[in-house]
This record gives C-alpha cells, sequence and structure tokens, in this order.
C-alpha cells in the first residue's frame, strides 16, 4: 500500500491557472524538486520546489503557494495532510553550513577536545536539522538559549581546567567572553529570526524558512571567528598578565590593513 501523500494522490482541483478557471479531477505526483498536477485529459500543472513560498490546510483544502502569487488549490482527498508534509520535506532540505568555514576542522585551528567542546551544541543541533524535514523540529534544535549557555559553560570549563588561582580563572573567563561577543550578536540575532520563523504566516513560511537558515549561518561563521581568536588565549600560561597583552595586541591591530 502506498503511505498517504506518496506516490499519486487523486483530488479536485480548482482556482485559477494562467487566466483559466480550473475545476476538474486531478493526479497530483510530488517528485524530488516539481510537485505536477494533471488534469483535464493531458493539461499539467508543474510548480518547482525551489519556487514554493508556503502551503495552507484549511477545511479540507490544501492551497499551494508559489512565487509571484500563484496559488493553487486542492480537496477531496484524505490524503492532503500527507502531502503537505511531503512538500515542507521536500523544500525545507536543511543546507550545509560548514563547508564554507575556514578554521572548522582545519589543523592550523588546533581541532582537540577544546576545537570539539566549542563546537558541539551546533553540530547536534545541525545533525538534528539535518535528519528532520520539518520546520518546526529545525527551528528547535538551534534554540539560541541553549547555544548560548553550552558557549558559557564551555568557557567556563576551559578556565577551570588551566587555573587554579581565582584571579586568573576570572581573567581568562572574562577575555574569553570578550572574544566570543561576535557570536553571542549572531545568537541574539538568530533568536529574532527564530520567532519570525514561528510566526510566519503559511503562505510565506517556506520563504521565512531560507532566510532563517542564512542567519543560523552567520552563526556558524561567528562561532568559526570565536574559535580562531580564541585558540592563542587557550595557549598561553600566563593566566592575567598574558591575557592583558593579548588584549593590548588586538587593539592594537584593529587600526591595521
Amino acid at each position: 500500500m502506498t503511505p498517504p501523500g506518496e506516490g499519486v494522490l487523486s483530488a479536485r482541483l480548482h482556482g485559477a491557472w494562467l487566466d483559466r478557471s480550473l475545476d476538474y479531477d486531478a493526479q497530483v505526483r510530488l517528485d524530488a524538486d516539481t510537485l505536477r498536477i494533471s488534469y483535464d485529459s493531458g493539461a499539467s500543472i508543474e510548480l518547482p520546489v525551489r519556487e514554493l513560498r508556503g502551503t495552507t490546510l484549511r477545511d479540507g483544502t490544501l492551497t499551494v503557494h508559489a512565487k509571484d502569487g500563484v496559488t493553487v488549490s486542492l480537496s477531496e482527498s484524505t490524503h492532503l495532510d500527507g502531502l503537505r508534509n511531503r512538500v515542507e520535506a521536500a523544500v525545507c532540505v536543511f543546507p550545509a553550513q560548514t563547508l564554507s568555514l575556514r578554521g572548522f576542522g582545519s589543523e592550523r585551528s588546533a581541532p582537540g577536545s577544546d576545537h570539539d567542546a566549542w563546537f558541539e551544541a551546533l553540530l547536534t543541533a545541525r545533525r538534528v536539522a539535518e535528519e528532520s524535514r520539518t520546520v518546526e523540529t529545525q527551528r528547535r534544535a538551534f534554540e539560541p538559549t541553549r547555544l548560548e549557555r553550552h558557549a558559557q559553560v564551555t568557557r567556563e570549563a576551559w578556565a577551570s581546567t588551566r587555573f587554579t588561582d581565582a584571579a586568573d580563572r576570572r581573567a581568562l573567563e572574562a577575555e574569553l567572553e570578550d572574544i566570543a561577543r561576535p557570536y553571542s550578536l549572531a545568537l541574539r540575532q538568530l533568536e529574532h529570526a527564530s520567532l519570525r520563523l514561528r510566526q510566519a504566516p503559511d503562505d510565506r513560511r517556506f520563504e521565512t524558512w531560507h532566510r532563517w537558515t542564512g542567519t543560523v549561518q552567520r552563526a556558524f561563521r561567528a562561532a568559526d571567528d570565536v574559535w580562531g581568536l580564541t585558540v592563542p588565549a587557550l595557549c598561553d600560561s600566563r593566566g592575567a598578565k598574558g591575557a592583558l597583552w593579548r588584549r593590548l595586541l588586538r587593539r592594537g591591530g584593529k587600526g591595521r590593513s
């Protein structure tokens, strides 16, 4: 038996398409990249997945929203909810996040237990998002408060394992927090994007999701940049004195081209 929403689905097509009024029995198939609706003895509508903006299921009618305000509606089928889920899964394939990163995993970035600890929460969220095909599960995977808390706990652990002197620990924690500000800012931006995604209307859900994934990518890049600046601080054994000199060097380098 074909699972609901998969294979060819029979439904009633109505609305308008290219100035033509529609009210036909139709056969609907969702391929990897196209939603195809066949009707009226050979006529068809083909909607590329990449151009879909959202779907609305209300009162037994599924409306598919595409670019330029184009919509088609389907009814008289018990499998429309399954089709809606499959459309979302086809559109919302979570994109790669680490391919463009300069420091992630490279030898120059000193990968090791500290490196893995810093990226752990982001990579766990990425794995959940890649395995999911629902917008809401992906959004929840990148919960900004949880990511920020992980970064803070990681910094505290680094300081406590490196220094027994309380002043040195506090100095390193403060320096690491200062270094990590771009990542914290990126997570605040992700929080705003996450709220917009959660509140997005059905007919703009997919395009809002695309913008949200861009904000996730910026969070990965910020984490990558922060890690590159963190390595020297973790490798310096001079405690508070080393932190002072590194801050002076960073400030002195801001005006250089």
